[in-house]
């Protein structure tokens, strides 16, 4: 017994479809598109780049699936399939006892599957999500010790691994620039 959490027409096709085909419809399952609610149900938050995630909750002796929606290729017509796809073939994986990951997202065994259950080529399979923003980086930081030059994207404080294995208060790097949004690598 799937449930989706919020009405939406093309999960909710595809979930039915693709779970008759692994055979898992009678499981005890939640679908999301809303990354927040996925995020409050676990009790945790997850990363803003994820198009999909699966995770078996054992108190609550249910599946979890987040399709999260911006996350997928609007230029990409079969992107719900597959991403669909892909998180119930994770759930199929977890029910048969196969608790492996992801070697590389689009390159493995779980690319290929996916690519065979929506008769898809691996490009189509690699080419569903919107590809990830990275933030650029903003700050600076020069050691005191050997004066090796650190970018980071955020401000925090962290000492020198050239000068001391462990965290060491003499080696803490400092701030010696902020870089411009237009100059940024």
């Amino acid at each position: 017994m799937i449930e989706l959490l919020e009405p939406d027409r093309d999960v909710e096709r595809w979930v039915h479809h693709l779970a008759c085909l692994l055979a898992i419809e009678s499981e005890a399952a939640w679908v999301t598109t809303s990354k927040s609610g996925f995020e409050k149900i676990l009790g945790r938050r997850v990363g803003a780049s994820l198009g999909g995630a699966y995770i078996y909750l054992p108190r609550r002796q249910r599946h979890l699936i987040l399709i999260n929606r911006p996350r997928l290729n609007p230029n990409e017509p079969r992107a719900v399939e597959l991403v669909v796809a892909e998180e119930l073939i994770h759930m199929r994986d977890w029910i048969d006892g196969d608790r492996r990951r992801h070697s590389k997202h689009g390159y493995d065994r779980i690319a290929h599957r996916v690519a065979e259950i929506a008769s898809a080529s691996l490009e189509e399979v690699r080419n569903c999500l919107v590809p990830a923003q990275r933030r650029p980086y903003k700050w600076v930081y020069a050691c005191p010790g050997c004066g090796i030059t650190v970018y980071r994207k955020r401000k925090g404080i962290w000492s020198c691994a050239r000068c001391s294995p462990t965290f060491d208060r003499r080696y803490v790097l400092k701030v010696v620039a902020e870089l411009e949004p237009a100059s940024q690598n």
